[in-house]
């Protein structure tokens, strides 16, 4: 392993100097600082983590901004023990997280929970920016007070964000339109259930959409697409007599496509005679969700690995804090096929983590 000493030598100067240079600390001509800066970035030579907090002598302060999940919403559950586990992992290194959760169907609940984080004086913010409206306030006061911050998960755009993690929506469309097609035959028709209009993701779940259909503009034009619209998030289950008189009136739709993480919720509605003729494709692991997959009533789901999601937002806002390293724009996560037969081969590092706990 390269070590400072590694360096100096190299470059001729002291450790001390390899040091200031490392950490900003001036006193360096530009052309030995330039020199330093050429070999560590040929050594792709990192300080070690632990080494440099206690060296910079600061405590670094991260807060998250994070909707709350409970049983009948629980796909937040999975980003949330994600920024756990990493918020365990950079600990040592001097960085301590601070979470603050708010109701993601309540706009005035995301601003009460910034303004307490806010309070506690954060060097950096990972946040969910659930709200343009009140995500455009937030980010003002975090940009007044130098504060840079991450987003997770949603991608607004025309902020700026230091970057962003999370699935990318157009692609997954097109992903779930290819699955879709796999399972049926040239003269089946597809719905798609919207569940959540007017809600924080509406563009993510428009961008899966568009996605979906132009996968089959581009390769089956004369598949016929019905959309269903459902305006409030628990609509769905209140109206399963719509969805089911929909498929009545028309027989020849033989695979739906839920671009929310909801599919189990409208598959539960679905009369059950009308759900064995259906394929359904659906995106997000959670266990209502992978529950349907297990029993055949789901036949794929996408992941977005949102464990993941969350572990990467704190160890890349850590790395930026504590070793200065700008990331990308955008940190893209895969989009993970999963069926019943595989998913006990896949999320290992989700279930890993909850075997810890």
């Amino acid at each position: 392993m390269t070590t400072i000493k590694d360096i100096a030598k190299e470059a001729n100067v002291s450790a001390g100097t390899v040091d200031r240079v490392l950490h900003d600390r001036g006193g360096v001509s530009p052309k030995t600082e330039e020199k330093i800066k050429r070999i560590l970035k040929q050594k792709k030579f990192k300080i070690n983590l632990i080494a440099s907090s206690l060296a910079m002598k600061k405590h670094q302060n991260l807060a998250t901004l994070i909707p709350q999940y409970d049983d009948e919403n629980l796909f937040w559950k999975s980003p949330f023990l994600g920024i756990q586990k990493g918020s365990q992992d950079v600990n040592a290194y001097g960085v301590e997280n601070h979470f603050f959760t708010f109701d993601q169907f309540d706009p005035k609940s995301y601003i009460k929970a910034f303004q307490k984080l806010i309070k506690t004086e954060p060097d950096a913010v990972i946040m969910v920016p659930l709200f343009i409206k009140e995500t455009t306030e937030i980010i003002e006061v975090l940009n007044d007070k130098q504060i840079p911050f991450l987003f997770l998960n949603v991608g607004l755009q025309g902020f700026n964000n230091l970057c962003y993690i999370g699935q990318k929506s157009f692609e997954a469309g097109v992903l779930a339109g290819k699955l879709s097609d796999i399972c049926l035959d040239d003269s089946d028709e597809i719905l798609i259930i919207l569940t959540r209009k007017n809600l924080y993701n509406y563009e993510a779940i428009l961008e899966r959409v568009k996605g979906f259909i132009y996968y089959f503009k581009e390769n089956k034009p004369s598949t016929k697409i019905h959309q269903l619209q459902f305006d409030k998030p628990d609509e769905v289950e209140k109206s399963g007599e719509k969805i089911n008189l929909y498929l009545e009136k028309h027989p020849q739709i033989k695979g739906i496509m839920v671009p929310s993480s909801r599919i189990s919720n409208v598959c539960r509605v679905i009369d059950a005679d009308k759900l064995s003729q259906l394929k359904a494709v659906g995106f997000d692991t959670t266990p209502q969700n992978v529950d349907a997959l297990a029993k055949g009533v789901v036949t794929f789901l996408i992941s977005q690995k949102s464990f993941n999601q969350g572990y990467k937002s704190v160890i890349t806002i850590s790395n930026y804090l504590v070793h200065k390293e700008l990331p990308k724009n955008e940190i893209p996560t895969p989009l993970e096929i999963i069926t019943k037969e595989n998913y006990k081969f896949s999320h290992s590092e989700e279930r890993n983590y909850y075997q810890e706990s």
